[in-house]
């Protein structure tokens, strides 16, 4: 299921893929409103320029992700919201539930354009008809996601400069913050390494030999979601420093503070095919498209995969979405590129 940032981050990818010619798509933007004399957020802000550098377009998309259609007095209070910026050229609510009669009606009056993400069902070339696929998306388009894993057992190395020379610990040995509290982030080694097993990999899949083993292998994924097929492991070790992490261990002088962790061990790729869900966003009332997506959520948490289509072009925008820690709850000043 889609968060509510990750529709906003979708918008976004579909206002970039429409908007060619956009030097600036930002989601979680802050714009100037006059009446509370103060920036306001807004969801996604696109800017289009003159040859000359001048802002020819500077266009506000405020996006609900709701349970029930939204109604009059949602639209009111964004449209009146829209219009306190005088920077706005055009203005835009999307919602993923749709709008009752009365909010359409009013965001009418209110000159503000409606758009709703629905399911993408029908077939492709109806609605792009620069792509040339006769069924629905659900036919046309899949999704392969590779993970890149450490292989248990692993083994870390603790470098701490300033505790004993040989020391052990557990899984539940407890780590501190420097004022000897409890960690802000993990309560104990296990969480820590987690941590740190995730962050190597996501570093070191874009690296040699990580990309040459993902190249060179001819294992193709199975056609199941939940059992990926295996490629050939391979030995590594990666040395991380975690410093900036803070994270203390106590010993009996002391706290002392952890400066790197080695993770040497086997890594591999794990391949599963994904299946994806298709959405489209129309305006509304008339139903003209603004551009579609067909999207997988990722192997973890805040991630996600997606092709996006806009009606008049034949190039497509391929993303793979990676929502750091602080963008899960709250996306600003994300600027986004093709």
């Amino acid at each position: 299921m889609l968060t509510p940032m990750l529709v906003q981050y979708l918008v976004g990818l579909c206002c970039l893929r429409r908007n060619a010619d956009a030097v600036n798509v930002t989601v979680g933007d802050l714009v100037m409103d006059t009446a509370a004399n103060k920036p306001r957020d807004v969801d996604v802000t696109v800017t289009v320029a003159e040859p000359d550098g001048s802002v020819r377009a500077f266009k506000c998309f405020e996006v609900k992700r709701e349970a029930a259609p939204l109604d009059v007095a949602a639209v009111e209070q964004l449209c009146v919201k829209l219009q306190d910026m005088p920077s706005v050229t055009n203005r835009a609510i999307v919602s993923a539930s749709g709008f009752t009669s009365a909010a359409i009606a009013k965001a009418t009056a209110h000159r503000v354009e409606l758009f709703a993400m629905k399911p993408w069902t029908r077939p492709v070339s109806e609605q792009f008809p620069e792509f040339p696929l006769t069924g629905p998306p659900s036919d046309c388009i899949e999704f392969r996601a590779s993970l890149l894993v450490w292989l248990r057992p692993w083994r870390t190395y603790v470098c701490v400069p300033d505790g004993p020379a040989s020391f052990s610990f557990e899984d539940a040995t407890q780590v501190y913050s420097a004022d000897g509290g409890a960690h802000a982030r993990f309560n104990n080694m296990s969480a820590f390494m987690e941590e740190l097993l995730m962050r190597s990999t996501n570093m070191l899949f874009r690296l040699e030999p990580a990309l040459s083993a993902l190249r060179d292998s001819s294992t193709l994924p199975t056609t199941s979601d939940s059992e990926p097929s295996e490629r050939p492991p391979w030995p590594h070790s990666h040395t991380l420093q975690v410093r900036e992490d803070g994270v203390y261990m106590r010993f009996e002088h002391g706290l002392a503070a952890v400066d790197s962790v080695t993770i040497s061990g086997q890594l591999q790729w794990q391949t599963t095919q994904r299946t994806p869900e298709y959405y489209v966003l129309e305006r509304v009332p008339d139903g003209a498209v603004f551009a579609g997506a067909a999207i997988a959520t990722g192997l973890r948490d805040g991630h996600l995969m997606a092709i996006v289509f806009a009606p008049d072009s034949r190039t497509t925008g391929v993303h793979q979405i990676e929502l750091d820690e602080r963008h899960k709850n709250m996306i600003r000043k994300l600027r986004l590129h093709e």
